[in-house]
């Protein structure tokens, strides 16, 4: 392989314009050949007296060139076509590589006799029960005949998780409609009719295109005063892959998910698990199914007279706009007539929160807020578009940021955030620094920068939130400071409590500033409009409990004879106040179902109750009261993997948590 590869090359950030698409593969490849005679070494020298050093550390430096090329490369894939069919071969080259890795006996035993011979540290000790379970939930702890098994059976899964999406990817393209009379579209909003003409412009197209993606459907359920518009994107979007609806049977995802979950239960009972969700709680905070089922059960028991009250809400206002059959496609809708009567006014208040002066607000927040100083450094980069923030604490350089936020052909539809690469000191006392990215798809217009809608800006502090994770840990073991690797629960908490600061006016009014005029805003709207956002919030919060307990329920249930649909009607009429319809097929469009969230989906509500009352501290002490800044960046952020979720919980707020905090936001009290 020729040196002028770059990924063969120590970089500190990639340099993206010297990488191309031959260069991928062959480096890959390389790399895994290179760590596997070197594996073997390893394994010699240790053979007699295994050190933290040389395993613990020499391995870790194996996994670190891999893992860090490959996430390094991961942005590539947004550009099609090769590049992407190369990106997800050298990531599905890394995802056997290290299933062979953990499934190899002799490298198991010697980590098992380093963590049983020595005397560690915290921070070792952590590490090395991490990594030790990382084996046993890879089939390391089964014999050759059932490893094979194992492997296979996981190679399966990952073909079907990828059949699901790509079925669930291809039926929401399938839909689409074209609307030649503008009177249709009364009440949507005059962005989102622009976005829709300027998609029907690039198909070739005159008037208006509606798809299935997530704004423009939003848009049409919440704003789109045609009643049988409503219902017909209700019902395509809320079919898409399953046996009903306009593209019936096409890309069923019933089958699919039906195979995931038998063969899901089966890998659990094969490492000694009564079913999926015991065995996913092995990396989360809950100890027991038990207590998952009761945590949200007491949720959905504290919020049921919020989700009743608001249901006849709806009805009454539907009632007084002489709709008395309310459907699942009128709910939006008249959710947000309540909003505009309490003066929520989401176009108005979105020329407040163009993109660049929310993130600008942002960072300005967080240097308050944790102490650290965010600015734009230069670097080579895979789109034009991508900026690169350093992120400082007095002199030291702690780590970078990549945001990447505008929608281009090829990425993903919603805000999420990658770890490119954490934080790790090797054994000749190298320190390699985090680098963590944003990404996001909001739309700019043609004559405007890109507007934020509430959820747009709750999203943006949430992802932010996962990055600040990712740069601001201080362990020095990459296992222990790799935010994805943390459990879902413990992973979510800290973006979870940076979204609280969206619903603050007085954090809104630092930002706001008019996109034309560089006005801002009185407080007063603000609040209004931030009350009035709040307003029908239980139909958000019933959908969540409803997803969370369905993933959770779908997983703990193999075996007991009811069909999918039979468990999801079930839990809908749990939790749900205004069913979806006989029709919809909710979990044959869940994506979470197969992006590594199966079984953990309930951990947003479970790290939501922790971020409200974490927050309730910065609420009583001050939004940026710099004592509460350090303890949210010294024990929530800094000690990563190194501790218990409930333990840095405790360490910052002096207690155990407790759910009045997050039923306060809602509306609700315990004693609902």
């Amino acid at each position: 392989m020729s040196p002028a590869n770059p990924l063969l090359q120590a970089f500190d950030l990639l340099p993206y314009n010297a990488v191309r698409v031959e260069h991928l593969r062959p480096a890959i490849e390389l790399i895994i050949e290179e760590n596997r005679h070197a594996l073997v070494q390893i394994i010699d020298s240790q053979h007699d007296t295994p050190t933290w050093d040389g395993l613990v550390l020499a391995v870790a430096d194996l996994d670190k060139r891999l893992g860090d090329t490959v996430t390094a490369i991961i942005p590539l894939s947004f550009r099609g076509g090769e590049w992407a069919d190369a990106v997800d071969d050298c990531h599905g080259a890394m995802t056997a590589f290290n299933q062979e890795k953990l499934q190899n006996a002799a490298l198991y035993a010697l980590y098992r006799r380093l963590a049983a011979s020595v005397a560690a540290s915290e921070e070792h000790r952590a590490t090395l029960q991490r990594i030790l379970l990382d084996f046993h939930l890879a089939g390391g702890d089964l014999a050759p005949v059932e490893q094979a098994r194992f492997t296979e059976s996981q190679s399966v899964i990952s073909r079907l998780e990828a059949e699901f999406q790509g079925n669930l990817a291809d039926a929401t393209q399938a839909w689409s409609k074209l609307l030649t009379d503008e009177n249709l579209l009364a009440g949507i909003p005059a962005q989102c009719r622009a976005a829709m003409a300027g998609r029907a412009i690039e198909q070739g197209l005159e008037g208006w295109l509606l798809t299935l993606d997530e704004s423009t459907c939003k848009a049409v359920l919440a704003h789109a005063r045609h009643r049988p518009l409503r219902e017909e994107i209700y019902l395509a979007s809320n079919t898409r892959a399953s046996d009903q609806g306009p593209n019936a049977w096409v890309h069923d995802n019933g089958p699919v998910l039906q195979a995931l979950l038998r063969l899901r239960h089966e890998k659990a009972q094969m490492l000694g698990y009564t079913n999926f969700a015991q065995l996913s709680l092995q990396t989360k905070a809950a100890q027991t199914t038990s207590e998952v089922a009761a945590f949200l059960n007491d949720l959905t028991t504290s919020s049921r007279p919020l989700l009743l009250r608001e249901a006849e809400q709806l009805r009454k206002i539907a009632a007084e706009d002489n709709c008395h059959d309310l459907q699942p496609w009128d709910h939006e809708f008249y959710a947000q007539r309540l909003r505009e009567q309490k003066g929520s006014s989401d176009q108005y208040m979105r020329e407040y929160f163009a993109f660049e002066s929310v993130l600008h607000g942002l960072i300005v927040m967080t240097q308050r807020l944790v102490g650290v100083t965010l600015e734009l450094a230069r670097t080579d980069v895979w789109d034009d578009k991508v900026r690169l923030l350093q992120v400082s604490r007095g002199k030291e350089v702690l780590g970078h940021i990549f945001i990447d936020p505008y929608a281009r052909p090829g990425k993903a539809p919603w805000p999420w955030s990658l770890s490119m690469r954490s934080r790790h000191i090797d054994a000749k006392g190298q320190l390699t620094r985090p680098v963590c990215a944003l990404f996001a798809s909001f739309a700019q217009g043609r004559e405007t920068p890109a507007l934020l809608s509430h959820l747009d800006m709750r999203q943006l502090f949430h992802e932010f939130g996962h990055c600040l994770h990712q740069v601001l840990t201080t362990a020095s073991h990459r296992r222990l400071s790799n935010v994805s690797g943390l459990g879902r629960d413990a992973g979510e908490f800290p973006s979870q409590l940076l979204e609280n600061w969206c619903s603050s006016a007085a954090c809104l009014q630092e930002i706001a500033s008019h996109y034309q005029t560089g006005q801002t805003t009185t407080l007063e709207s603000l609040q209004r409009w931030i009350e009035a956002e709040h307003i029908q919030g239980g139909l958000r919060m019933g959908r969540e409990l409803m997803l969370a307990s369905l993933d959770f329920e779908l997983h703990c249930s193999a075996g007991d004879g009811r069909s999918i649909q039979q468990i999801v009607d079930q839990v809908g009429a749990r939790t749900l106040a205004l069913q979806p319809g006989s029709t919809a097929r909710i979990a044959c469009s869940f994506d979470y179902l197969v992006t590594g969230y199966e079984a953990g989906y309930y951990c947003y509500k479970w790290a939501e109750v922790y971020a409200a009352d974490a927050f309730a501290r910065f609420e009583e002490e001050g939004l940026f009261d710099p004592e509460a800044g350090r303890d949210f960046s010294r024990e929530l952020l800094a000690p990563g993997g190194l501790r218990a979720m409930s333990a840095s919980f405790e360490a910052f707020r002096g207690r155990a948590v407790s759910a009045r905090a997050y039923l306060r936001q809602n509306g609700l009290s315990l004693g609902d």
